[in-house]
């Protein structure tokens, strides 16, 4: 069941919906805000921005609520500009974004409100700073319109796709293309997830897809079927994702493995928006309903009635209160338990003809699709599980394991564990007769294990039993003694002592040490980590693991000890080179120490100042991962200083070429977008139609860092760095 608490009703398609302390902020395609009081679902405010442009498409993406400030960013039909809102007392505009040069099709905030990302139909895509909504950085535009705009959790990464199947990812941090993916069909929506590695993709004609960013390759796709998607969103535990389309089909996938949990049909038809808000998710729909949804709805309940392993009844709540609670990962854990020894028990009962027990058996486990196919096949196999039990009576363990090795299935029975269980208590038996008294008690083992003598996969180590004791003492001597390094070389050396139980059980010390390693990696206790690690390489079968983490562990350990020294360009240069490194807080602190800094440098270019830019970058001029960005705030504060410097008849200013001027700009940008609408703007459109040159948009790389690119009275451009050797 759907779990529906409340119900609104906007007059339009519902393109966006959010929320802050106090209210639910909507935008329909009328270009109507509506704003409900959280505490009774009351109307309290409603503005309609405009009714005599025409509306936007019932699907359109060309507004957003921010998810904490309390702004509304609007776009309109046939119009280049947009429009950004403040919701307080009254409804109110805030500011207009004026860099489009054709209507806007796609606009989101960054999941803090510190970015808004605007796509439009010329294919550009346009990034403003959230708190004032200067522009911060554009991107080159592709050949055809913004489908999907999506930000990273962290805000550093902002995917976007293009009517045109293709797709790119930004570094906003360092301002550069990190991927570009051409994929079959348009994506229309797109959430990040797994710590900002992946991206969770719909398309328009069916599908979800998987992204991997450090593959930097496309690892899973799924065909939900012949709906047209429209908007993804993921729930607050980040692993699963809700997807709706323009059908009345809401699809609940798993982020982990792209699967299709559940499908939920909706009393309405075609989703526009989703919000989710803790426990409490929003569904808009074109006919302008939204409902309100509670996806903890009978949570209490459904947890008492797993404490008590009533699986019936936590699925009738399920199927009667709350679908979402199938999501639970105390449900989920609790099935798999179950399911395991219920599957095997069912299978027998197939085995026997019990078809009506065993249905009854697995009946609360049918929900999952996965679970029915797995069922329904052993049902189909049944013969060879009633044949492989057959074997048993009769004590043929020869032709039951045979049957085992051929149908691997047959594993998961009760049967084949009872059969094993046999298998290690007779070769424990006789290994401790063995050990007390080789010579005398030879055939007592002997006999013991002769039930398994003709056992194909048994009968190797039963001989090697029977003739080399004293190595299984001497290995068994060595693991009771604790020196796993000689017990796992014995065993490399005798590879027969790997069948044994024992030789599982050391594998899963040595497991326990690579988890102890890994936390005390994780606590930053890097000489007890690598003390660790030299025990583990010791142990054959984790060397290679082990040599592998001691290479991990001293480059984390370097690392630090060149940030606390503030070495920056070495330990920038470590963090490209090792992916490993940016989950430490160290790493994370560089870049919220360059984040904090690139802010104040942008309130210096957004006002023209050059110079100030880069006395505040300072520190980050020589350092590679941040030329890009460096060089994007630099623009900023060229065409800012451009503006600052417009031609006037009635004041007096310096001598500006600004032929000469433009040319600066070209050659180190291009001839973009951004400088002729300045040129506009400033009335020198001819000027610079004048330049037959285009430029090229990297060519800041390879030419000087200059403070200007006014041309005044013909002075060369000054860098950076000789200003800097002048004050000094």
């Amino acid at each position: 069941m759907f779990p529906i608490s409340k119900k609104l009703k906007l007059i339009g398609s519902v393109l966006g919906i959010s929320t802050n302390k106090t209210s639910i902020l909507c935008i329909d395609n009328f270009y109507s805000i509506s704003t409900f009081l959280l505490e009774n679902k009351v109307i309290d405010k409603y503005l309609q921005l405009s009714k005599k442009l025409e509306p936007l498409h019932h699907f359109s993406k060309a507004v957003a609520i921010s998810y904490e400030t309390s702004r509304i960013v609007v776009g309109f039909a046939k119009n280049n500009d947009g429009i950004v809102l403040k919701v307080g007392k009254n409804i109110a505009p805030v500011t207009s974004l004026t860099w489009q040069k054709l209507p806007i099709s796609n606009i989101v905030f960054s999941p803090k409100d510190g970015y808004i990302a605007v796509g439009g139909e010329d294919g550009r895509v346009l990034v403003y700073f959230g708190a004032n909504c200067q522009l911060l950085t554009s991107f080159p535009p592709v050949s055809d319109g913004t489908s999907s705009l999506s930000f990273s959790d962290d805000e550093m990464l902002l995917f976007a796709a293009s009517f045109n199947k293709s797709a790119f990812i930004i570094n906003l941090l360092k301002n550069v293309e990190i991927a570009h993916i051409d994929f079959d069909s348009v994506i229309e929506d797109a959430v990040f997830y797994d710590n900002d590695t992946k991206i969770f993709c719909i398309t328009r004609n069916g599908k979800t897809i998987i992204y991997d960013i450090l593959k930097k390759e496309i690892i899973n796709e799924n065909f939900l079927g012949k709906y047209w998607l429209t908007i993804a969103r993921k729930l607050s535990n980040g692993k699963f994702a809700l997807v709706g389309g323009k059908d009345n089909i809401l699809h609940i996938v798993s982020l982990t493995s792209n699967t299709l949990v559940d499908n939920v049909v909706l009393k309405h038809t075609g989703v526009t928006s989703m919000f989710v808000s803790g426990n409490i998710l929003y569904v808009g729909y074109s006919d302008g309903v939204i409902e309100i949804v509670n996806i903890d709805e009978a949570k209490e309940e459904m947890l008492k009635a797993l404490e008590e392993n009533d699986l019936k009844a936590a699925i009738k709540i399920i199927q009667e209160k709350n679908v979402f609670l199938q999501l639970l990962e105390e449900f989920t854990t609790k099935v798999e338990t179950l399911w395991k020894e219920i599957l095997g028990r069912a299978i027998e009962l197939l085995a026997k003809d019990n078809i009506d027990e065993a249905t009854k058996l697995v009946e609360p486990f049918m929900y999952d699709r996965k679970k029915r196919e797995e069922f329904d096949y052993y049902w189909q196999q049944k013969e060879k599980v009633a044949k492989f039990m057959d074997n048993i009576d009769a004590k043929n363990y020869a032709g039951a394991y045979v049957l085992a090795q051929q149908y691997p299935y047959i594993k998961n029975t009760v049967a084949y564990e009872e059969l094993e269980s046999l298998w290690e208590k007779c070769f424990a038996g006789a290994k401790k007769l063995l050990i007390a008294d080789h010579k005398l008690n030879f055939p007592k083992a002997q006999a013991l294990l002769k039930i398994f003598s003709n056992v194909k996969p048994k009968r190797d180590i039963v001989a090697m039993l029977l003739n080399n004791t004293d190595k299984f003492l001497k290995a068994e001597a060595e693991y009771k003694a604790r020196n796993y390094a000689t017990y796992f070389k014995i065993c490399e050396k005798f590879i027969f002592l790997k069948e044994t139980s024992l030789y599982k059980n050391a594998l899963y010390i040595g497991e326990q040490i690579l988890q102890r390693i890994n936390a005390l990696e994780n606590q930053a206790n890097y000489n007890k980590a690598l003390e660790l690690c030299e025990l583990l390489a010791s142990m054959v079968p984790f060397t290679n693991i082990a040599n592998e983490k001691i290479k991990t562990i001293e480059n984390k350990n370097h690392f630090t000890e060149l940030c606390k020294e503030r070495r920056l360009i070495e330990a920038f240069a470590m963090i490209e080179a090792n992916y490993e490194l940016y989950s430490l807080q160290e790493c994370k602190s560089l870049y919220s120490d360059f984040k904090s800094v690139a802010k104040v440098a942008f309130e210096s270019a957004v006002n023209g100042d050059g110079e100030s830019v880069l006395h505040t970058l300072s520190d980050y001029l020589g350092i590679e991962t941040f030329r890009d960005k460096i060089a994007s705030l630099m623009k900023i504060a060229y065409l800012a200083e451009f503006k600052l410097h417009a031609p006037s008849d009635e004041k007096e200013g310096p001598n500006i070429d600004w032929r000469e001027t433009f040319r600066h700009y070209i050659q180190r940008y291009g001839k973009d977008e951004e400088l002729k609408q300045v040129a506009e703007s400033l009335g020198l459109t001819d000027v610079l139609e004048s330049i037959s040159d285009d430029g090229n948009p990297k060519g800041y790389l390879t030419v000087i860092v200059a403070i200007s690119l006014l041309s005044i009275d013909n002075t060369p451009l000054q860098s950076y760095e000789e200003q800097y050797r002048m004050s000094e």
